[in-house]
């Protein structure tokens, strides 16, 4: 597979952090311009015992916060069965709905403080606030109380911690960002097999509140370790030296054609990506082809699936390209879906929904590793903006996060015990979003299938 040529040649990181460095850009007829600043440029470490041990502490931040968003579906069934049974389907979505919401509608706020203070600062009160939450997840016995601790506490707390974590993975890396990135995102995988597997077993034994009380200290524990292996390999900018720029860079990127689509990509991927991961165990037990304990497991087997769906993806794209991994997994998503979810909805078995989980926690897995290798693509060497671009992709994906699932839940909710409509709107929703990823993939690099990009 041939290379695509990029038309930055280096953006690096200067000594002071603020990533402007050298850059030299060449147009069509491969003249040069260069802007040459006082500080020599430095390159990213790309390995080293403090680049892995902030890989290892970030994948610690990701088990703790995406990955306990991961299980959504415990946490809907329980509700649904145990806790919360007058709530509907639509009601309860918006539990899981908002952490995510959360997590990417204040994208830009934190993106920007990472860019201005680094990611450490960031870390100590959002680590302590993702903590005090669940202790009081322990404490609700109303919707509302529930909306309030594991919706909205926990989701501020999550965006603290899971965009500092991809944030750190790319300033270490640059020749091995896709593999060090989908390390990393391999935290919320493991996460979303670890909890649906201990939760349930902890509701049996001990109860709803001391089952959380359980998990709050399992999670205090793990972000004290990454709290203290997480570092950045440049001094923050602090607030002089550019940041007048910084504000704008998000809205600037919006001018970008490939950008635009990649980020309405990742806005229809998104609003069909939680579907079966909230839905698959509420459906396995409905159709009585499996136990609700096993039904519950099914949550553990898809995100198992999406822990090789966070490394195999992450180091194909350092070879084959981003968007040609990205404009893939997007697509076969949505076609899993479509193809394979919904006939199990007419002829549910044991197997069948075993090996989907397996396949779609693959595919997903791959989506949600590769978002920021290719916000980094997109943003030609210009790293002193990297947080905030990432933030400003957060940002314009939030609606996604937030629409999708009380849609999927108002579909259900329609249709009685059917889940044909949310399987339809999910599956569709993601083919669209990769669709728009291989349109922003031929904006960038063209029409040629063999070229890296």
């Amino acid at each position: 597979m041939t290379s695509q040529n990029s038309s930055v040649r280096s953006g690096v990181p200067s000594p002071d952090g603020s990533f402007d460095g050298q850059m030299e850009l060449n147009d069509k007829n491969g003249s040069r311009e260069t802007g040459a600043t006082s500080t020599p440029p430095l390159e990213p470490p790309n390995g080293g015992l403090r680049a892995w041990a902030c890989v290892a502490g970030s994948f610690l931040l990701q088990f703790c916060s995406f990955g306990y968003v991961n299980a959504c579906g415990i946490f809907q069934l329980y509700y649904k069965d145990v806790l919360l049974p007058s709530q509907s389907s639509s009601s309860l979505a918006w539990v899981t709905t908002l952490q995510i919401f959360l997590l990417f509608m204040l994208g830009p706020f934190i993106g920007k403080l990472i860019d201005t203070h680094g990611s450490r600062m960031i870390l100590a009160p959002f680590s302590a606030m993702a903590v005090f939450s669940v202790c009081m997840l322990s404490l609700c016995k109303t919707y509302w109380q529930i909306v309030l601790a594991q919706g909205v506490a926990f989701g501020l707390a999550t965006s603290g911690l899971s965009l500092p974590a991809m944030t750190l993975a790319t300033q270490w890396f640059s020749t091995k960002r896709g593999l060090a990135v989908g390390i990393v995102s391999c935290g919320s995988s493991l996460g979303g097999v670890v909890f649906p597997l201990v939760i349930p077993t902890l509701l049996d034994k001990v109860g709803f509140a001391s089952a959380v009380r359980w998990v709050a200290l399992l999670q205090g524990v793990l972000l004290v370790i990454a709290n203290i292996l997480c570092s950045s390999p440049f001094p923050p900018k602090g607030n002089g030296n550019g940041q007048n720029k910084a504000p704008s860079a998000g809205l600037r990127a919006f001018k970008s054609l490939p950008w635009l689509f990649f980020v309405m990509g990742c806005f229809f991927t998104m609003w069909g990506l939680f579907a079966p991961l909230n839905y698959l165990p509420e459906m396995a037990a409905q159709k009585d082809v499996m136990t609700t304990q096993m039904a519950q497991y099914t949550l553990a087997i898809a995100n198992a699936g999406s822990v090789f769906g966070r490394i195999v993806p992450g180091w194909a794209s350092d070879h084959l390209g981003q968007f040609n991994i990205m404009t893939i997994v997007s697509l076969l998503s949505g076609v899993l879906c479509l193809a394979f979810w919904l006939p199990l909805e007419f002829s549910p078995s044991f197997p069948g929904i075993i090996v989907f989980a397996l396949l779609y926690g693959f595919c997903s897995g791959g989506f949600v590793s590769l978002g920021a290798p290719c916000v980094v693509s997109l943003a030609e060497g210009k790293m002193d903006e990297i947080g905030l671009k990432i933030g400003g992709f957060c940002l314009a994906i939030a609606l996604g996060a937030l629409t999708g699932l009380p849609i999927e839940g108002a579909i259900k909710d329609s249709q009685g015990d059917s889940f044909v409509g949310l399987m339809i709107f999910a599956g569709v929703s993601m083919v669209l979003g990769g669709i728009f990823h291989g349109a922003a993939r031929v904006l960038k690099g063209g029409w040629n299938p063999t070229t890296k990009v």
